[in-house]
């Protein structure tokens, strides 16, 4: 069996392109891509033992002829930026499905975890429920102590989005101030 990429109508696919061209312009979009400055990229590739300055870092990715790229910087370029040599070779546009996987990746991730949390959520409002049936005597002061307890938790927080399931529950925790038409809560704060 061949390891040999092939294209959906099964015949043989292209290997990709590899050139300088190509390793100058990954430099650049990898280095924008992780938000790192010229500077902190000649950094971290010293540290990865591939020493190179700044400003070769600079003619690599503008330089008018650009700088070539020797073995060593472009073994060090893949170490820094977790790509395998080829993927540094390669076209820069290959670099954009890697880095969607990987976003991709890590929101279905939050998401599986937000899942997770709002079953957890839901348990509680449950265990609120079963106290407040047994006593409902004290069922308003608790959903008010619940309330007053999400909203401090909401202004210390900043602005997020918060769960819809939250919002349901809890509609008025959000607001700063009662509403000129609601009554104030009476409770004392604690």
């Amino acid at each position: 069996m061949s390891d040999q990429p092939v294209q959906p109508d099964g015949s043989p696919a292209a290997a990709p392109a590899l050139s300088e061209e190509h390793a100058a312009e990954r430099v650049r979009l990898e280095r924008e891509h992780l938000g790192w400055s010229t500077g902190e990229l000649a950094k971290r590739m010293t540290a990865a033992g591939c020493p190179i300055n700044q400003s070769s870092v600079w003619r690599i990715e503008n330089g008018e002829p650009r700088r070539r790229i020797n073995l060593d910087e472009a073994i060090g370029f893949a170490k820094v930026f977790g790509l395998t040599l080829e993927e540094f070779l390669g076209p820069p546009g290959s670099s954009a499905d890697k880095h969607i996987t990987q976003l991709t990746t890590e929101v279905v991730a939050r998401y599986r975890f937000l899942l997770d949390l709002m079953q957890s959520t839901s348990s509680a409002f449950k265990a609120v429920d079963q106290y407040s049936a047994l006593f409902p005597q004290h069922a308003k002061e608790l959903n008010n102590r619940i309330a007053r307890a999400l909203t401090e938790e909401n202004r210390r927080r900043g602005p997020v989005r918060e769960s819809p399931m939250v919002f349901l529950r809890y509609p008025t925790f959000h607001q700063a101030e009662p509403q000129a038409d609601q009554p104030s809560d009476p409770t004392p704060k604690e």
